[in-house]
């Protein structure tokens, strides 16, 4: 297998977002060395089995990677330097919180190779971030965006979430130019999304939360026309960056590469030679997932792990392909597909991307417009705006 991504999920945070629908759970204090040894034992598991030559982009996400001290985190970094080999320009993520961020923290992450932060400062109203249950409020922010900006010598990435409760237009608008006057290289501008699990969907189900849907939707819009106007590149759905700042790791997900992933509700992609493929979804019982990875039981077998594995069948790949791909702006190509799948567009896509051009929200980009020089088929600047609904058509 060629050069693949590993993503590594820290399941702890201090708290729980009311927007938050990801896998975690609360930690007071420091995270358990038990986790960080069962951790390190997968990826040296991991790392055996796989057929991976190599890494090319490192993502270590949650959860709360920040609540990790510099011993465990030089440990990890450790175990996957002797698990893998890393290509020289390898993309190494790590996420952290704002009210985390210290010189300590920078140095760590910095001594272990990361050369990307991700950031999630989600708004810099108080109101907002208070309603949403954030620990930052917008000094601690603030304060983070200083340190960062002046300390971090790596790529800066900042998640922003549009149109939180309590957050008004021109708190977000102006909050977002505060943003971008720190130079990142690189903003994840999410819709909010209220799923029925989080607090924020109970509350909505039980009527304490009202929320206007078509106003949040011209709020992204706003925000999305900001961001442009300040020289940041609409790249995927709900990703901006400067000139050649694309985030590489979410690359390979939206660009249908293998992945591997560690960590209690870790999941990882290996794909096949024919483009069918085999994933994993480890559990979320995280004493599960510790006693399996630290048990006296040698070798330790990724076939016998607590997981979740599915068979990725052709059709259903074929699928997601698309579901990935047309996330991006530029969306995909024929010469790509055929890399995969060895085959050209199937009917099956091509008929609804030809009746959605002649509504102009598809469009296919000339050779001439591309860098690789290939004719691509991708949603236009209103259709993507519509892409469940072109997917379903694909269904």
């Amino acid at each position: 297998m060629k050069a693949a991504s590993l993503y590594i999920h820290i399941a702890f945070c201090i708290s729980k977002c009311a927007y938050c629908d990801f896998f975690s759970v609360a930690q007071e204090g420091k995270i358990p060395d038990e986790y960080i040894n069962a951790l390190c034992n997968e990826i040296a598991a991991r790392g055996a089995e796989a057929s991976v030559t190599s890494l090319k982009t490192i993502y270590i996400g949650g959860g709360t990677p920040s609540l990790l001290n510099s011993q465990q985190l030089q440990k990890i970094f450790n175990q996957i330097r002797k698990s893998f080999l890393l290509d020289e320009d390898c993309e190494i993520s790590v996420e952290v919180n704002p009210d985390d961020v210290n010189l300590l923290l920078l140095e760590s992450l910095s001594s272990c190779g990361v050369n990307r932060i991700s950031c999630g400062i989600q708004s810099l109203s108080d109101a907002a971030l208070k309603k949403a249950c954030r620990r930052a409020d917008s000094a601690t922010c603030r304060k983070a965006l200083e340190l960062l900006k002046n300390k971090w010598k790596g790529q800066l990435s900042l998640d922003l979430i549009s149109a939180l409760p309590e957050e008004s237009e021109s708190s977000f608008l102006s909050g977002l130019e505060e943003i971008i006057s720190f130079k990142p290289s690189h903003i994840s501008m999410y819709s909010l999304t209220i799923e029925e699990n989080t607090p924020f969907g109970k509350m909505l189900s039980r009527g304490q939360l009202s929320y206007d849907y078509d106003k949040a939707d011209q709020l992204w819009l706003s925000g999305r026309d900001l961001l442009e106007s300040k020289g940041y590149k609409w790249y995927e759905v709900s990703n901006f960056c400067l000139t050649g700042k694309e985030c590489r790791h979410n690359l390979s997900y939206w660009k249908h590469e293998s992945y591997l992933g560690c960590g209690s509700g870790g999941c990882g992609t290996i794909y096949d030679e024919d483009g069918s493929g085999f994933r994993w979804t480890n559990t979320t019982e995280i004493k599960k997932y510790i006693d399996f990875w630290t048990s006296d039981k040698l070798p330790y077998k990724v076939t016998e792990a607590p997981c979740v594995n599915e068979r990725i069948e052709l059709e259903t790949s074929k699928f997601e392909f698309f579901m990935m791909g047309l996330r991006k702006l530029s969306g995909v190509s024929e010469a790509e597909y055929k890399s995969v799948f060895n085959e050209p567009f199937p009917s099956w896509f091509l008929q609804p991307f030809r009746e959605w051009e002649e509504k102009g929200l598809c469009r296919f980009i000339a050779k001439g417009e591309t860098e690789g020089g290939e004719g691509r088929c991708a949603m236009s600047r209103q259709g993507i705006l519509f892409l469940n609904t072109f997917l379903e058509k694909l269904i």
